[in-house]
């Protein structure tokens, strides 16, 4: 008998397809206008100016004021991707996790011994 079923795929039958990676984005910030920082207005909490500013107008455009706010609230700048937390690069942790990471270390973990293995 043979060890293969003969209705098994060959690897070769298989497509695969290549999809951009969900973290291409940019970490945005949210810088207040001069006039905002004045008047102890705060991106996050002032919705009319993100709704009427961010990008409709020219000078908001210019400096992208409130850039996650804006974002965010669907009146981001042209070209913008911004990263809204799921998808912010992971960052090295000071705890070990206790589970196995899914990407392959850079750095070999062993040493290769001078000696050849018998």
């Amino acid at each position: 008998p043979s060890a293969m079923p003969s209705s098994m795929p060959s690897p070769t039958d298989a497509t695969t397809t290549v999809s951009p990676r969900s973290n291409d984005c940019i970490i945005c910030d949210d810088e207040e206008t001069p006039w905002m920082i004045d008047n102890e207005h705060d991106c996050t909490n002032f919705d009319y100016l993100i709704n009427t500013m961010c990008n409709k107008d020219t000078y908001w455009n210019n400096n992208k004021f409130c850039r996650l706010s804006c974002y965010n609230a669907g009146n981001g700048y042209a070209g913008d991707v911004c990263c809204t937390g799921l998808e912010t690069p992971l960052r090295p942790s000071s705890q070990p996790s206790s589970m196995p990471s899914s990407q392959p270390s850079a750095m070999p973990s062993v040493r290769p011994s001078s000696q050849p293995s018998s």
